[in-house]
C-alpha cells in the first residue's frame, strides 16, 4: 500500500490498527497528527514566498491563507528589497504620519506596521506553512519526504482513543525517531549558504 497521498495515508492508518470500523476516524488521527507538527516540525518545503500589498493609509495587511510562522519581511523597491525590521507588537513605536514602514509585527491574524504607509506598497513575506491534508489537498511536501512521520503521528493519536497503552508506547517511539531523523535532515540543509538573486538593503539604503 502506497503512502504518496491523503486517501492512502488513511488507508494505512485503518490496516496498521486492522480496524476497519475506524476508517472514518482516521481523519480525526491525520487533523491531531498534522497539530503537533505545526508546533514540532520546521521543514523546509513548507517554505514560500507571499507576494503581499500594502494599501495607502492603512498600517495592516491581512495574513496570507495557511500562514503559520514568519520568516521574514521585505518591503519591494526599484533598487532592491528592503529588510523591514521585526518588532513585538505590544513594544512597537507608532508613528501616526504616513510613510515608508520601517518595521512591523504580527497581531492576530494581520501584519502591522510602525506608521501608516503613504502609497501603496510590495511586499515579500517569507513564511512557514501549515499542515493541513484534505481531500481537496491531498498532498504536501512533508508527507512526499517523511510518510512514517505522519503515520506513526496518526497512529499515535490513534492510541489513546483505543484506549491501548502498548499501541501508544510502540508508535509513540517510532513517531519521535522519525521525528528526530527528520530535524536532522532538515538541519543539514538549513547549514547551507543562502544565496539571494537580489540586493537586500537594511533601513538605511544599504546592503
Amino acid at each position: 500500500m502506497g503512502l504518496s497521498t491523503y486517501g492512502q495515508l488513511r488507508a494505512a492508518i485503518a490496516d496498521w490498527l486492522e480496524r476497519g470500523d475506524l476508517t472514518e476516524r482516521t481523519a480525526d488521527f491525520v487533523a491531531l497528527a498534522e497539530s503537533r507538527l505545526n508546533r514540532t516540525l520546521r521543514a523546509r518545503c513548507l517554505e514560500s514566498d507571499q507576494t503581499l500589498s500594502a494599501t495607502p493609509g492603512s498600517r495592516s495587511v491581512p495574513l496570507p491563507s495557511g500562514f503559520r510562522e514568519a520568516l521574514g519581511l521585505w518591503l519591494e523597491t526599484p533598487a532592491g528589497r528592503l529588510d523591514l525590521a521585526y518588532c513585538d507588537p505590544g513594544e512597537m513605536e507608532v508613528d501616526k504620519a504616513p510613510g515608508q514602514p520601517l518595521a512591523w509585527a504580527i497581531d492576530g491574524g494581520q501584519l502591522v506596521f510602525d506608521r501608516p504607509c503613504d502609497r501603496a506598497y510590495g511586499l515579500t513575506l517569507r513564511m512557514l506553512g501549515r499542515l493541513a491534508l484534505s481531500d481537496s489537498q491531498p498532498v504536501n511536501g512533508v508527507l512526499t519526504d517523511y510518510p512514517d512521520l505522519y503515520l506513526f503521528g496518526a497512529l499515535v493519536e490513534a492510541a489513546p482513543y483505543l484506549r491501548d497503552a502498548d499501541l501508544l508506547g510502540l508508535f509513540a517511539a517510532r513517531f519521535e525517531a522519525a521525528l528526530t531523523e527528520a530535524r536532522i535532515k532538515e538541519g543539514r540543509h538549513r547549514t547551507l549558504s543562502v544565496l539571494r538573486p537580489d540586493p537586500v538593503l537594511t533601513a538605511g539604503g544599504r546592503p
